[in-house]
């Protein structure tokens, strides 16, 4: 005898009369004649549907590849930078640059840059579909697991890139400002690396304070939302984004320190901008910040532009990651040019053993010297100048005093 199911399956039911059409079983669901067709609902609501393909608007793979081409690219010329540092390192024009903070700048610049590969990981939804209806259920996907990891990957990446590469080019600075600052006293100073280094553990510390607490209170996660549905209910676009129910409170302060920063090293080298540029590369350091700004501003917009375009946000991002880290290179790359560095080793050989400038024990005295040489020369000129007016004086009074002679 059927159920009441199966009656209301042959009567009231679309099982019989709908576009795919099947046959009611005893239980009150539909079997469903055509290939690809599944069974959904029981009695009345049964009826046989297709599951349409659901476009994920996944990264395409095309673009996935220009971002690990341009990962390669910086991560190249950041080993690149930091092997002919390490080579060079006894050329009087390295280490007057400070060696030990070049090397940092290009590891900051690499875990920037770094940060291009978590971009491009992506998944489906948090929780698997039911083969049979097509609908979702309550358990998890395991393997949106790791595509939650990449999610935190990438702000600690890039946070703590840009932390060490400013914060080593403040340390960097700062050492020529603190001698300079003494030269002007002449007075003898030996700046090591130890006191300047509080300012890159401050840095660094407090963007590491800042991610630690977004990774345990509100970490981002990725999140599939629906975006199109047919009409049976099924979705048939949908898009995945990391996200967080407070990622703001935490994305603000990490904004405002890196700005801060940006603007502090722009500071040092307004200060230092009259020490020759020998010892610091004010000029080089500042158009980077300026660009790096520039770039940044111009990236916000068109990133809430393109925010539905999993392709366009995915290169806007890869793009700003990699101007901003191969932007960070001209402030060490530009003091370590081989060519410069010959031109002013032949120029300047006779100095060679005086320099100590930016050496492991710390900064030596020479700029003090230099500073003092000049300074003595500044006085020099200036007896000089007040002994030739004394002379002029004393020889226009003896042609008047002897005019007067002649008149009487």
């Amino acid at each position: 005898m059927p159920t009441w199911d199966a009656r209301d399956c042959n009567v009231l039911s679309r099982c019989l009369t709908g576009d795919e059409k099947g046959v009611c079983q005893e239980d009150g669901s539909c079997k469903c004649d055509s290939e690809g067709a599944i069974s959904s609902g029981v009695g009345s609501s049964a009826k046989c549907v297709y599951i349409p393909n659901e476009d994920l608007t996944y990264v395409d793979t095309s673009l996935l590849v220009v971002g690990y081409i341009l990962f390669a690219i910086q991560a190249l010329l950041s080993i690149a930078c930091t092997a002919w540092t390490v080579y060079f390192r006894n050329r009087r024009i390295v280490r007057a640059s400070q060696p030990l903070f070049l090397c940092l700048i290009a590891c900051g610049t690499f875990m920037m840059s770094f940060s291009n590969i978590p971009v491009g990981i992506q998944g489906g939804y948090r929780y698997l579909f039911d083969p049979i209806t097509g609908m979702q259920t309550d358990e998890p996907n395991t393997e949106i697991r790791s595509v939650d990891a990449a999610c935190m990957a990438l702000p600690w990446l890039f946070s703590m890139g840009f932390a060490v590469t400013f914060s080593a080019l403040f340390a960097k600075i700062l050492r020529i400002k603190l001698v300079f600052q003494a030269s002007r006293n002449f007075v003898r100073k030996q700046v090591g690396v130890k006191d300047v280094a509080l300012i890159m553990v401050a840095v660094i510390a407090l963007q590491a304070i800042v991610l630690i607490a977004w990774n345990v209170a509100d970490p981002l996660v990725w999140r599939r939302e629906v975006l199109m549905e047919d009409n049976n209910g099924y979705p048939t676009k949908s898009i995945g984004t990391c996200s967080s129910n407070n990622g703001l409170a935490f994305l603000i302060p990490l904004i405002v320190i890196d700005a801060l920063m940006l603007f502090y090293a722009l500071y040092l080298c307004f200060v230092t901008r009259k020490v020759s540029a020998e010892y610091q590369e004010g000029t080089w350091i500042t158009a980077s910040i300026l660009s790096i700004l520039q770039i940044l501003v111009l990236s916000i917009p068109i990133l809430v532009i393109v925010d539905n375009d999993n392709s366009a946000f995915y290169f806007v991002r890869v793009a700003v990651i990699f101007l901003v880290s191969s932007t960070s290179n001209p402030g060490q790359v530009s003091s370590t040019d081989p060519y410069e560095s010959r031109l002013r080793s032949s120029m300047n050989s006779d100095r060679e053993k005086r320099l100590s400038i930016g050496s492991d024990e710390g900064i030596t005295s020479s700029v003090v010297r230099k500073v003092a040489f000049e300074v003595d020369a500044a006085i020099a000129n200036s007896q000089e100048e007040e002994e030739n007016e004394i002379v002029s004086a004393t020889e226009k009074k003896t042609e008047i005093d002897k005019c007067a002679d002649d008149e009487v």
